[in-house]
């Protein structure tokens, strides 16, 4: 009998939807539209079973529950329209009416999966943003907005440490408990389908009501819920702006060019000489594209393979790492098994890879401008560096600024598109004047782009020296000296004044936002604490191109294996004790210690492998890291560097829910992200690269200025007959120059 009358007391109270004197612009009681259709219900009521309004108070008791939560909370003025129809959805999904099911059904009720950690309750993006009724019924329209919860306790519990999980302990704990090592769980970003009439502070309301009946509620977490970015809706018009247009045209017309020049070069008399068919041999697509095939037979060609290798790595890394960042249903798993795993020593400190390129950028720039009998002009040569760096780094970001905008859509999208798009055309000067590692670093276009200018100060530094060093010799040692000692204690110095961890970890705090990570914009981009890497590489530069030719350094094949094992077990050794600070305490002495050691370390294992394969023979290694199908791909990594962040960035910008994190997918998704970067540095090579490179040898070459030995490049290194001039000792050659002679080819392959 009790229990009857609760249920009908229950009832009577549901069927009247009033807002109380709660809501702040009134103290009397106001009366909603919904309230009209409540009350015909009510007069209706004496013909229905009193059991069967006791059956549907059930089955409508979560509804209800939020309905009473809704008007409990102190609506303005402006917010009543939202709740109007917030009301009208929820009596009319009652009614189970298609437009409320729709709307409500692509909205997650409850939070699923935050133990394992999935942060992102995103529900269904693309059902809330296309219903059939878009265009006929605009009075039902819909948006999307994204919610930034934190969930906090009630219950004044002081937070502890869980050294072992156990089933009987409490769940509070378990979500409030976090570590560096692992992402917190105790935020959430929820999407939610709302009436396209309601606002920012509408939304959370509607949020909060809604959480706080779901499990997470009932246990005792408050929600604190912000919306700060502006919601999505359907009828959102993307027009384009006056810089999609400008990107268009320009690399129309540079494609036209380029097509124009290669048939009138296809075209040419052997004999002519002209200046006008030498600009046009400079957009040849023919003749640049052969000059990616062309292989400089000097004793390193085992740089080719470690250069494209290493980007793959790279590349690999980073997929991981931004994946990582994303929608994942798996989060706590994948922290553990990056803490734990032996994978974590690739993907923790990869970091180290990059100091692999500043090796090579070193090597090569040493041997070139050792070279040159009479050192050319140090600004031609600096002006030639930076436009070998600036003209792809400049296409790329005319690409974030004009098109990537428009090339996805999803619930995370406009925030992945705000970031990147908005940092490229805030700071899109900073990048071009080889400053963006040193100006506005908290909000730096294209995150990567960071080496860049750290590649062109060491290369006008390095220059500045040696010129030194060839007009006064021991002034010139001197001053080599003291920044090769400042290179190594920089990073030292600074990692313990600002009390930083002793290595940049890719854990997750870091890959969610790297721009906003305190080490990233101190430590990890600043060119005096990655010069140490460049300077050993130019001193082995310098070593390898005064005794190339001497036989006395020549390495036997058991020396040459012995320190080829060597540069890999010292190479190995600084990526694990990098990993291990993940989880060890140590003082900051240590790690400041490490901090100035491990990458001049790694450095060195490099050099080591490098030069043990230039003056000996090492079976295998050699001839696999000298295949020359690397020799094309290598001068193509420069391009993929730049652009490979810009398709994960995408990929994962337009997932509409969490997925499965494991290891073989990343593979899988980091080769096509390879694939695809590899032919987009392709067309950026022979439409703005190449061209622009060659007429400004065309100029220095009209100007008469001594350049025979090219500056290199971080990546690539200038290309023979184009950019740079032949020398007499150096075997060149292309396609039909590097295979086997007993290989016939046939022309229908």
């Amino acid at each position: 009998m009790k229990l009857t009358l609760l249920n009908l007391t229950l009832l009577l109270t549901s069927t009247y939807g009033y807002v109380t004197n709660n809501v702040k612009f009134t103290e009397t009681t106001t009366k909603l539209p919904v309230d009209n259709i409540s009350e015909e219900s009510a007069n209706k009521k004496t013909s229905v079973n009193v059991n069967e309004s006791i059956k549907n108070r059930s089955n409508y008791i979560y509804l209800e529950d939020v309905l009473v939560g809704l008007k409990l909370q102190n609506w303005t003025e402006e917010e009543m329209p939202c709740l109007n129809q917030t009301l009208v959805l929820i009596r009319s999904l009652q009614n189970f009416t298609l437009w409320a099911v729709w709307e409500w059904d692509s909205v997650s009720s409850q939070p699923l999966g935050i133990l394992s950690g999935n942060r992102y309750q995103l529900g269904n993006f693309d059902q809330c943003m296309n219903p059939p009724w878009l265009k006929t019924h605009p009075e039902v329209q819909s948006q999307y907005c994204l919610a930034e919860v934190s969930l906090e306790r009630t219950d004044n519990a002081k937070k502890r440490r869980l050294d072992d999980i156990k089933p009987y302990e409490n769940a509070l704990d378990f979500i409030q408990h976090h570590t560096p090592n692992y992402r917190p769980l105790s935020y959430l970003t929820w999407g939610a389908c709302v009436p396209a009439v309601c606002q920012p502070r509408s939304v959370e309301r509607l949020v909060s009501a809604v959480l706080a009946r779901s499990h997470l509620g009932a246990a005792g977490l408050r929600p604190r819920i912000a919306v700060s970015e502006p919601c999505q809706q359907r009828n959102s018009s993307r027009e384009f702006d006056g810089v999609f247009y400008a990107f268009i045209a320009v690399m129309v017309v540079l494609a036209i060019v380029c097509l124009i020049c290669t048939i009138i070069t296809a075209r040419k008399r052997e004999n002519d000489n002209s200046l006008s068919l030498d600009i046009c041999k400079a957009f040849c697509l023919k003749e640049n594209s052969k000059d990616l095939l062309r292989m400089q037979k000097e004793g390193i060609e085992v740089i080719y393979g470690i250069r494209y290798l290493t980007i793959c790595f790279i590349v690999m890394c980073h997929q991981a790492g931004m994946l990582n960042s994303g929608p994942i249903s798996n989060g706590i798993g994948v922290d553990k098994e990056l803490a734990l795993s032996p994978f974590a020593v690739f993907l923790l400190h990869d970091d180290v890879f990059v100091d692999t390129f500043f090796v090579i950028s070193g090597f090569l720039m040493a041997k070139t401008i050792t070279s040159y009998k009479r050192l050319p002009n140090i600004f031609v040569l600096a002006l030639k560096r930076y436009i070998r760096l600036v003209v792809a780094l400049a296409v790329v970001i005319f690409y974030v600024c004009a098109i990537f905008p428009y090339t996805g859509s999803g619930p995370l999208w406009e925030r992945f598109k705000t970031g990147e798009t908005g940092a490229c055309r805030a700071n899109w000067w900073a990048n071009l004047l080889m400053l963006s590692n040193y100006v506005n670093t908290d909000n730096v276009c294209i995150v990567v782009s960071w080496y860049i200018p750290c590649d062109f100060h060491l290369f006008v530094l390095s220059c500045i020296t040696y010129a030194l060093y060839k007009r006064w010799r021991y002034l010139g040692l001197a001053i080599a000296s003291v920044l090769s000692i400042a290179s190594i204690i920089a990073p030292g110095v600074v990692n313990y004044v600002n009390n930083l961890s002793a290595v940049q970890l890719f854990t997750f705090d870091f890959v969610a936002d790297p721009r906003a990570n305190e080490q990233f914009q101190l430590a990890y981009i600043k060119t005096h604490t990655r010069a140490a890497a460049y300077i050993i590489g130019f001193f082995a530069g310098s070593y390898f191109n005064t005794h190339k030719l001497k036989k006395d350094v020549m390495l036997s094949k058991k020396r040459a294996l012995v320190g080829v094992c060597a540069a890999v077990v010292i190479m190995l050794l600084v990526m694990v004790s990098g990993t291990s600070y993940l989880w060890r305490n140590y003082s900051p002495t240590e790690g400041a210690l490490y901090a100035a050691l491990n990458r001049p370390v790694w450095a060195v294992g490099l050099v080591m492998l490098i030069l043990c394969c230039s003056f000996g023979k090492v079976p295998l290694l050699k001839s696999f890291l000298s295949w020359y199908p690397w020799v094309p791909l290598s001068r193509l990594a420069y391009g993929l560097y730049l652009v490979h962040t810009v398709l994960i960035i995408r990929n994962v910008g337009i997932a509409r829910n969490p997925v499965y994190y494991d290891n073989l997918s990343v593979f899988m998704s980091s080769l096509s992200v390879i694939a695809l970067g590899t032919f987009y540095a392709y067309i950026i090579w022979l439409l703005a690269e190449a061209p622009i490179n060659n007429l400004f040898m065309l100029l220095v070459k009209r100007r008469k200025v001594p350049l025979k030995p090219s500056a290199p490049d971080n990546f690539v290194e200038s290309q023979p007959g184009t950019s740079c001039a032949k020398t007499g000792n150096t075997n060149t050659g292309y396609l039909h120059d590097n295979i086997k002679e007993n290989l016939n080819i046939s022309s229908k392959m």
